[in-house]
């Protein structure tokens, strides 16, 4: 299923506030209709609980209390969350790092810091159902 740009619902889960402010920025500059940031996985499960549509999670991998595997694990054992696309978001960008996100079950991978100009691009093919994996 797509979803447009401007009617999606991209959830953040950046603990980094500079990082959190800056991907919100490049949302906003995309065109994303409405997005939200979280500092941990905690806030995420709250605030999905509360959100009735989420197109694409950006979640990045290194958190202090619970890293991005756990937060993924945890969402897709979750029914409602099934088809939200979730994307790795991370500056551990080695081809290891990447191997593990692709066989932990991300539906794609960006590498920080992102590229302002395929940025918007790389959003749009994500929330068309493309499996985007960019580590730079």
């Amino acid at each position: 299923m797509s979803t447009p740009i401007e009617e999606a619902v991209v959830v953040v889960v950046e603990d980094d506030p500079l990082n959190a402010i800056l991907i919100r920025k490049l949302l906003q500059i995309a065109g994303v209709g409405q997005s939200l940031i979280c500092e941990s996985g905690e806030e995420l499960r709250e605030a999905l609980t509360a959100l009735p549509r989420v197109d694409l999670i950006l979640l990045d991998l290194r958190m202090p209390d619970e890293d991005g595997y756990t937060v993924l694990r945890t969402l897709r054992a979750m029914p409602e969350r099934a088809e939200t696309k979730i994307v790795a978001a991370t500056a551990n960008v080695m081809p290891d790092d990447i191997l593990h996100a692709e066989e932990a079950g991300f539906d794609g991978f960006m590498g920080k810091p992102f590229d302002f100009d395929r940025f918007r691009s790389q959003i749009i093919r994500i929330l068309q159902g493309e499996r985007v994996w960019e580590p730079r």
